[in-house]
């Protein structure tokens, strides 16, 4: 992809055999199409290569996405300059660290731990590991590991923050499907988030509006001509996993952005979380074809942020419902489900007789509040229900001896501290247990990430990461916040773990 004759980039040659016994690594800045930062590591004779569109993590607790790209020559290790206008990559290249690292696990294509030893910025324990993407562009995401945290003259250094961006990303367009690898897109609209609440906290009380409580993933839905583009709650990005959506397209007059929930209806129509959770996370488009046979999904629509341009958002709910079921349009995949009234309890047994998860209730004259949690919107839940962070794991017995026997999970505290919230052993189908088990292998660390684990528990514990998120239904909970009688719901890849909170106060 590179041209010796119009860029000065070295082109490789160089005696591999000619090298020191310690592997180098380099990190490049890179100004081109938009700023970015290159991980290089020496392997093999090659300088293996990820673009990292947020640079190194610096918490422990956030992950960043790696974008696998052609590995370089050597010589490109020591490489700064600038990169002509016209020629790959364009832009300006300057090394922001090199030095030598230690090698701990090279599983080629899955997981890779190293400690780099960086002249500029010191030692930082690392890990990459496959989640995605094609084999021409394989994506992964890279990892601070815990105790690792850069020394805070680092901690915020300029070189590690993506530029504001306006743009939603790549998205889908009506009529052929543009399918991507998962990523992080900048600049969009976070949504409104609900406060947990109980029946009685409602009767009696007037002025509000209330809708059912869909069991699917979240998502904003951005219409711009014929380009439509998904993303989740936390930002990440959907479009790829849900092709289907781009009808979204022909459902709306002019441009809009959403709000809105992607379900995935059982054979009665009514939406199933455990249905859904056979599409998430995917994202390359064999993966992504083969699952949208088996499983089809909708788009549930309940609010209007924009509409041409203009936000809508300070317009109190009832104006904004209105717009949008004056807007929108059904289709095969897309629907503006009706409002449920104004009472609580035939909402509430409505949904009950629908099987589904619960009522959502809306303050009539609210405006929508992007990106906060709000007492203005209360999800009232048949079922008590809890995120939940995946942290270890204990190995089974009998049939479940080679997989999973339980998920040892936690939930952060208010000072963002993960403690142990229990063990979840059952609602798991035998076939997810082998998945699941191969998952958590790739997230494999040697000391837990979570306080106040049970002698007990942590015996025969495999920990892990703390980068997953599920959902659990359960009993009750103790006042030191332990789950009863928990029981697997699914996965939360829509979710991050920072975002995880208690639903209702323990006890």
């Amino acid at each position: 992809m590179r041209d010796a004759a119009k860029t000065p980039e070295p082109m490789g040659g160089a005696d591999a055999a000619s090298r020191a016994a310690e592997p180098m690594f380099v990190i490049q800045e890179h100004h081109a199409t938009r700023l970015h930062h290159d991980f290089r590591l020496e392997h093999d004779g090659v300088l293996v290569s990820w673009a990292l569109p947020k640079g190194l993590p610096t918490d422990p607790g956030v992950n960043h996405l790696a974008v696998q790209t052609e590995d370089h020559p050597l010589e490109y290790g020591s490489f700064e300059g600038t990169i002509p206008r016209g020629a790959y990559g364009a832009g300006t290249v300057t090394i922001w660290d090199t030095g030598t690292y230690d090698l701990e696990k090279w599983r080629d294509g899955q997981e890779i731990i190293v400690t780099i030893h960086g002249r500029n910025h010191g030692d930082h324990r690392l890990a990459l590991i496959r989640t995605g993407g094609d084999d021409a562009k394989p994506q992964w995401l890279i990892h601070l590991m815990k105790d690792q945290t850069p020394h805070p003259e680092h901690a915020g250094d300029e070189p590690y923050r993506r530029p504001p961006s306006t743009s939603p990303g790549r998205g889908l367009r009506r009529g052929k499907t543009v399918v991507g690898s998962r990523k992080q897109v900048a600049g969009v609209v976070h949504p409104m988030l609900a406060t947990a609440a109980e029946p009685a906290e409602l009767r009696g009380k007037t002025g509000w509006r209330f809708e059912m409580k869909w069991d699917g993933f979240r998502a904003i839905a951005r219409i711009s001509g014929d380009e439509v583009t998904l993303t989740s709650r936390n930002g990440l990005d959907l479009t790829p996993t849900f092709p289907e959506l781009a009808v979204l397209a022909d459902a709306v007059r002019g441009d809009a952005v959403l709000d809105g929930e992607i379900v995935a209806p059982d054979e009665h129509g009514v939406p199933r979380f455990a249905r859904i959770q056979q599409r998430a996370g995917l994202t390359n488009p064999r993966d992504v074809d083969r699952a949208r046979r088996v499983v089809g999904v909708e788009y549930y629509v309940f609010d209007m942020l924009e509409e041409g341009g203009r936000s809508l958002t300070a317009l109190p709910y009832t104006e904004r419902r209105a717009r949008l079921e004056e807007l929108v349009r059904g289709n095969a995949l897309v629907r503006v489900p009706p409002a449920a009234g104004d009472g609580l309890d035939d909402a509430l047994a409505t949904s009950r007789e629908l099987g589904l998860e619960g009522v959502m209730a809306k303050r009539a004259d609210s405006p929508y509040r992007e990106g906060r949690r709000s007492r203005d919107w209360l999800k009232l839940k048949h079922t008590r229900a809890q995120e939940v962070v995946v942290a270890g794991w204990r190995t089974g017995n009998g049939a479940r001896a080679d997989t999973i026997g339980s998920l040892l999970v936690g939930i952060p505290d208010a000072a963002g501290r993960l403690r142990y919230a229990g063990r979840v052993g059952s609602g798991f189908r035998d076939r997810e247990l082998t998945r699941v088990r191969e998952r958590l292998d790739a997230l494999a660390i040697h000391a837990p990430a979570l306080d106040g684990v049970p002698a007990e528990d942590a015996r025969d514990a495999h920990w892990v990461t703390p980068a997953l998120v599920g959902e659990v239904e359960y009993g009750e909970s103790t006042p030191d916040g332990r789950l009863r009688h928990p029981v697997w719901r699914g996965w939360r890849f829509d979710k991050s773990p920072a975002e995880v909170r208690w639903e209702r106060t323990p006890g």
